[in-house]
């Protein structure tokens, strides 16, 4: 494992939630012995408990992925368009979302997560409309031995009957998904893009893949935030709404990360 990476999931485990709000609540914990501290100790606890409850409340983690969510989905409209426009410069290029490590159901082979799934499943509805080569991007996180677009190539071959045409493999994150894959597409010039990856997930990956020099036609998939009424159980702290708060920070952090690294 590269210290890059170390180094990264090192953060994220304690900057984002519940690891940070646990933090917190430890470092107060340990001040409260400590009597000139006493009150510093009981704002970090009471900020810690606070800031979960509110990170886990439906509305606020709706604001917070809604924020990240800009680009809108392709419409019928759009795809007649593209459908209609004969340009040969245009692929489909596909995020690896992560993987399923030791499978029990598939003989304890490593596999796409679910998140990945989505996306190929996806990148699978477009390109049996636009007819567009497929690109697929991800490689090892943890020098595991079978590379994530390898799992995403298997599965989109077997499930969805679709052969991509290109496999990137030497990435292990988002920047490097954009110059990895750049190269490629650039090297069977390709020069324009529909990106597939998560809504929230959007905004960060268009830009690097921008700053490569390739034109990037988003297709964002899988949105997050609540579009419908609201009503009294969006004030009501659950999981589900700490992890969609957990994903929106890391996208904000992540961004601001790569501005200072990339």
């Amino acid at each position: 494992m590269s210290w890059d990476i170390l180094i990264s999931y090192t953060f994220k485990a304690f900057l984002l939630p519940p690891g940070i709000n646990l933090l917190l609540l430890i470092v107060g914990l340990a001040m409260l012995g400590f009597s000139r501290f006493r009150r510093s100790a009981i704002a970090l606890i009471s900020l810690g408990c606070i800031s979960l409850v509110v990170l886990s409340t439906p509305t606020v983690s709706d604001s917070l992925i809604a924020s990240l969510e800009v680009d809108e989905a392709i419409k019928m409209p759009q795809l007649k368009a593209l459908q209609a426009d004969q340009q040969t410069d245009r692929a489909i290029v596909v995020l690896s979302g992560g993987r399923l490590s030791r499978a029990p159901e598939y003989g304890e082979i490593d596999t796409v997560s679910a998140q990945t799934l989505l996306r190929i499943r996806y990148a699978g509805w477009l390109q049996k409309r636009l007819h567009l080569p497929v690109l697929l991007s991800g490689g090892s996180v943890f020098n595991e031995a079978t590379s994530e677009a390898v799992l995403m190539n298997q599965v989109m071959v077997s499930s969805f009957n679709i052969a991509p045409k290109w496999i990137e493999s030497q990435s292990k994150n988002t920047a490097e998904n954009a110059v990895y894959s750049s190269q490629i597409l650039k090297q069977n010039n390709i020069n324009e893009i529909l990106l597939i990856t998560h809504a929230w997930h959007m905004p960060r990956a268009k830009k690097e893949f921008e700053k490569q020099g390739i034109t990037v036609i988003p297709a964002p998939m899988s949105f997050s935030s609540n579009k419908k009424p609201g009503n009294f159980t969006d004030y009501l702290p659950n999981a589900k709404a700490l992890h969609r708060s957990s994903s929106a920070l890391h996208e904000l952090l992540g961004n601001l990360w790569y501005d200072i690294r990339y």
